[in-house]
């Protein structure tokens, strides 16, 4: 299977590297004409980032403190930038690759089944909050949590968000109405899962 390594994390002058490389490849790339506000984020951070690692090379506790701070924020960042390339390539190595990402091929990846979803956990105690959760998932490399305020239907828009996580909390949704709720399980080679939907009202 091919996918993003993280192997940045152990390194911090590997991390300003990897930004460097991520913003050039993907500002303005037709691959991902949709982008996360993550990456103009990266952007506006990684400057100081850069000036907090020279400044915590004093090791004055603070400017450590700081340095850490800012280096929590920029791989999270690069996280979102992430899942947001893998469950768009759906595995495809080459269009990964453009994004600027390190990809990592698994061998034996092709004989993998479809991921499989059983169960949908929604969760939604707070007005206007609803967390989605699935659990037990196999041969999945990310997900694509979704609902609609529609019943569902071969033409229904679903409003989608990718992550590497098998939950996700959605926020800003309509008070007292029905939603409808699934996981798509992103799998090698761009096999995908569905999870039973499950129907909410939201408080």
């Amino acid at each position: 299977m091919d996918r993003i390594t993280q192997d940045y994390k152990n390194n911090q002058g590997d991390i300003t590297v990897i930004c460097d490389r991520v913003i050039e490849k993907m500002v303005n790339n037709p691959n991902f004409p949709d982008p996360p506000s993550a990456l103009e984020d990266l952007q506006n951070i990684l400057p100081e980032f850069r000036q907090a690692l020279a400044d915590a090379m004093s090791r004055d506790k603070h400017l450590v403190a700081v340095k850490n701070k800012k280096k929590e924020n920029v791989l999270a960042l690069l996280q979102e930038l992430a899942d947001y390339v893998t469950v768009t390539c759906k595995g495809d190595r080459t269009w990964m690759l453009s994004s600027g990402f390190d990809v990592n091929s698994e061998n034996g990846s092709s004989n993998k089944q479809p991921p499989s979803i059983k169960k949908l956990e929604v969760e939604a105690k707070q007005p206007g909050v609803a967390i989605t959760r699935i659990r037990h998932v196999t041969n999945a490399i990310a997900f694509v949590h979704q609902y609609t305020t529609e019943p569902p239907g071969v033409h229904t828009i679903w409003t989608s968000e990718g992550s590497s996580l098998g939950s996700y909390t959605f926020e800003g949704l309509h008070s007292d109405k029905r939603h409808w709720f699934r996981v798509v399980a992103i799998g090698y080679h761009g096999q995908r899962g569905y999870s039973p939907i499950v129907s909410w009202v939201i408080q």
